[in-house]
């Protein structure tokens, strides 16, 4: 679901399910070492947070990649952030059922636990992931910078791929 409203908020909707799900991920190992209940439910709770922002920022982001494209960004880069980012909040879905379900699962309770801790970690790599490819939006490829008011327009002969090094042009056809 894309909410068009929503695209001029996308730059600062991602920073909640990014911030939220690594440091959820970091306080479920602090738990899990620690042998603490308190830390392991703060983690949950940030991640069932995290995953409810994650879902407003995949959805405002398909908009504002749109806007980013027709800005000249490569459709390259803009469709690699999303795609990571539609795999970070399905699997941040699974590790926020897997870990309700984990309490419910009697002898089999630790094994989904540990399912929905790699859930969790998976989850916290793809947003890492994402958030880079975000940035590198940003600060490579100009998506959404204005200048003077003004949205910055990338020249044809600057676009750069999903995987182009910074500064390296594309190679001509």
């Amino acid at each position: 679901m894309e909410v068009e409203a929503l695209a001029p908020f996308h730059p600062a909707i991602v920073h909640t399910p990014i911030a939220l799900i690594i440091v959820g991920a970091i306080f479920e190992l602090t738990g899990r070492a620690l042998d603490n209940e308190w830390w392991r439910k703060a983690a949950f709770a940030m991640l069932i947070v995290g995953v409810l922002g994650a879902f407003l920022a995949v959805s405002s982001g398909g908009p504002a990649g749109d806007h980013a494209e027709h800005q000249g960004v490569s459709e390259q880069a803009v469709d690699a952030h999303e795609e990571i980012a539609k795999i970070s909040l399905w699997l941040g879905i699974a590790a926020v059922l897997t870990r309700a379900l984990a309490g419910r699962m009697g002898a089999a309770r630790a094994a989904v636990a540990a399912l929905a801790l790699l859930l969790h970690l998976a989850t916290a790599t793809t947003v890492g992931i994402a958030g880079y490819r975000g940035g590198k939006l940003v600060f490579e490829h100009g998506a959404g910078v204005k200048v003077s008011g003004k949205l910055l327009a990338v020249p044809e002969g600057e676009k750069h791929g999903a995987s182009d090094e910074p500064g390296k042009k594309p190679d001509k056809d």
